[in-house]
């Protein structure tokens, strides 16, 4: 059996693996470059050891005093993207509430099949709880708190604001059956009566594709220490990964490999000048796919709603206008949302812009795992700016078909 470790053993152990930990960053800084992937898992795997050691060590002190504290207790302090941001630019030991946030998330992340880059993996929001006595192998302690929203990429996505079917955190391939029409007979009163089940299909399978994006921050910016900062990291970042999502999600690109297909691909319903009579055929379109129901609502390219403002919907005028004034953002009884990510020039007119009637809930837009942040500080060096770039995975895409009208208008 093997000896138990005094803490003065463990006190060298912890001062070797420091050491250690200083000739890789020395190394790196020496030779004016990034770590490569094998000192970067050197390294993490030295942090991780070291807080491991922190905390015997703590138990150690506890145990010479004669008292009983728990091992587990949370970190008092809440997790900061910024700090992390900073630790990881300075390779310098990440804090433990940044550290225990970090480990949980990057635990999560292998058993969704990804492997980390030489980055740190963070999640992207809190509805994975970390909680207190929650403990990895190296017996980090998780947050007792729940996180805030690490990205905030719901408030930055239009299709969130919709209502689309919003999934983070996925793990393994997703798809939604999709079953055929019962059938009903008429039959005499003795006569067997037919198999009216319908049939099960598999549907569309979902597979994660990787999105990167990368964001260029302020050095000074990063040394702030300030809530609001924080704020303006995580919105950066948010809406760098959304904006690309979004563009995506209505885009008319034709299929790539890796790339989710967009709302409209391989779409020719040019319906001509936005008006009343338009608007109206969209909404139709939908109720003769028995699919006018749920959670509609428009999605827009601004251009239209500009000009659905200033259109009268008959030519007395007496009917209003055809998008009303009210600031309720209503079109037709409907929810109407607007977004730039919208494709143009969709027919044979420039002028022609995309627009969407459907049924939200409908749409698809999963996300697998948690998020890759890799710092790059030396290429954009001689700016004072740090690259940080951001690996995700994501596919989206309509999960009834007949639930979404999809035009262009001009």
């Amino acid at each position: 059996m093997a000896k138990e470790k005094s803490t003065t053993d463990l006190k060298d152990e912890r001062s070797g693996l420091v050491k250690r930990g200083k000739e890789l960053i020395d190394s790196a800084k020496k030779e004016s470059r990034a770590f490569t992937d094998v000192e970067q898992k050197e390294y993490n795997e030295i942090q991780m050891d070291i807080r491991s050691i922190d905390m015997d060590i703590r138990e150690k002190e506890v145990e010479n005093r004669g008292q009983f504290t728990p091992h587990n207790q949370p970190s008092t302090e809440k997790f900061s993207l910024r700090r992390a941001i900073l630790s990881q630019v300075n390779k310098v030991e990440q804090r433990e509430s940044e550290a225990s946030v970090i480990d949980a998330a990057s635990a999560f992340h292998r058993s969704a099949g990804f492997s980390a880059t030489n980055g740190m993996i963070i999640p992207l929001e809190a509805r994975a709880a970390y909680t207190a006595g929650t403990e990895s192998p190296k017996r980090v302690v998780i947050d007792e708190e729940q996180q805030e929203l690490l990205l905030p990429l719901e408030s930055n996505l239009v299709l969130s604001q919709a209502g689309v079917r919003l999934m983070t955190g996925l793990v393994g391939d997703i798809s939604w059956p999709k079953h055929s029409a019962v059938n009903v007979y008429w039959e005499g009163e003795n006569a067997p009566a037919k198999d009216g089940g319908g049939e099960f299909l598999k549907g569309d399978v979902f597979k994660p594709n990787r999105l990167t994006a990368i964001v260029d921050i302020s050095k000074q910016l990063l040394i702030q220490e300030n809530r609001s900062i924080e704020g303006i990291i995580r919105a950066l970042l948010g809406e760098a990964v959304a904006q690309k999502v979004e563009q995506t999600a209505f885009s008319a690109d034709a299929a790539a490999a890796n790339v989710p297909n967009g709302l409209f691909q391989g779409v020719d319903n040019s319906l001509g000048a936005i008006n009343w009579e338009n608007v109206v055929k969209m909404e139709t379109d939908a109720d003769l796919k028995n699919a006018l129901f749920g959670n509609l609502a428009y999605i827009l390219h601004p251009a239209l709603i500009g000009k659905a403002k200033t259109k009268v919907k008959d030519a007395s005028g007496a009917g209003g206008f055809v998008f009303g004034n009210d600031g309720n953002g209503m079109l037709n009884g409907y929810r109407a949302f607007r977004t730039n990510n919208l494709p143009k020039e969709l027919g044979a007119s420039a002028d022609e812009y995309g627009s969407v009637f459907a049924n939200w809930p409908h749409y698809f837009l999963g996300q697998w795992g948690a998020l890759d942040i890799v710092t790059d500080p030396f290429t954009q060096a001689g700016n004072a700016m740090v690259r940080i770039i951001v690996n995700s995975y994501w596919n989206m895409g309509k999960i009834r078909e007949e639930s979404f009208s999809v035009a262009s208008m001009k």
